[in-house]
């Protein structure tokens, strides 16, 4: 598995205020990670996850967090900025290293982790399809990240 450079822990109180600024209860496994890490970097750069419906391997950037003084690593900031845009409870979880955003949605329909190819970077990727599902968890999404040796 791939190691994780957080940004500090992260406190409950933070985790709740969230939870209540989205208005959904975030998965177990994310909540954890976000207490334990508070969002970070992979410890191994260019760390990359397979996105099947683009049949193409994504280098992982950032993980965001919670309060944090930066604010372009901060979930609430991100979630502010794209909320219009986002799907029912889905907020924006990370990067990676070009204009795609890493979602977490956890609705009726849709539950997992979830590549958003905003700049449409990757065939078929357009304005009206833009967004392929990566993992069925967010433990599963870490995972599945693969160190540059392994690819």
């Amino acid at each position: 598995m791939v190691n994780i450079t957080g940004y500090g822990n992260g406190s409950q109180e933070a985790v709740n205020n969230f939870e209540k600024y989205v208005g959904f209860e975030i998965p177990a496994d994310y909540k954890q990670f976000l207490l334990e890490y508070n969002g970070g970097t992979t410890t191994v750069q260019n760390c990359k996850f397979y996105v099947d419906a683009l049949d193409t391997l994504v280098c992982l950037n950032v993980l965001y967090g919670l309060d944090l003084e930066e604010k372009e690593l901060d979930l609430q900031k991100w979630h502010e900025e794209n909320k219009k845009d986002l799907h029912k409870n889905c907020i924006i979880i990370g990067n990676d290293t070009y204009a795609g955003k890493i979602l977490l949605i956890y609705n009726e329909e849709e539950k997992g982790v979830y590549f958003w190819d905003q700049g449409w970077y990757s065939d078929p990727s357009s304005q009206d399809e833009n967004i392929y599902k990566v993992a069925e968890s967010f433990k599963s999404f870490i995972e599945g990240l693969k160190i540059p040796e392994e690819i």
